[in-house]
């Protein structure tokens, strides 16, 4: 069971790409495209992370953990920091 979990991590990022290179993404509610951003890349570094604990491919548990780390970075520059004077797509209030 251990040894599926970093194809079930691979599995989330090729979601997040066809979301993305579909521009099914562009087409959503900007909220709810960050928060489905957010939710596989952060599921997709739980399973990385998870499977390094009980598996023996530590190597694709690595680029699992990286490429998630990766789409994390990319949803925070893209809905959460402006640009060149616009605003952010998502704006968070505390």
């Amino acid at each position: 069971m251990f040894r599926t979990l970093p194809l079930y991590g691979l599995g989330l990022q090729i979601v997040f790409f066809l979301l993305f290179f579909s521009a099914l993404l562009s087409k959503m509610n900007n909220v709810i495209g960050a928060a489905t951003c957010l939710m596989l890349g952060f599921s997709s570094i739980t399973l990385g992370l998870y499977s390094v604990k009980h598996s023996n491919r530590l190597f694709l548990c690595a680029i699992v953990i990286v490429i998630g780390t990766l789409i994390i970075g990319f949803t925070i520059f893209a809905y959460f920091l402006g640009e060149a004077g616009y605003p952010p797509l998502v704006r968070v209030s505390f």
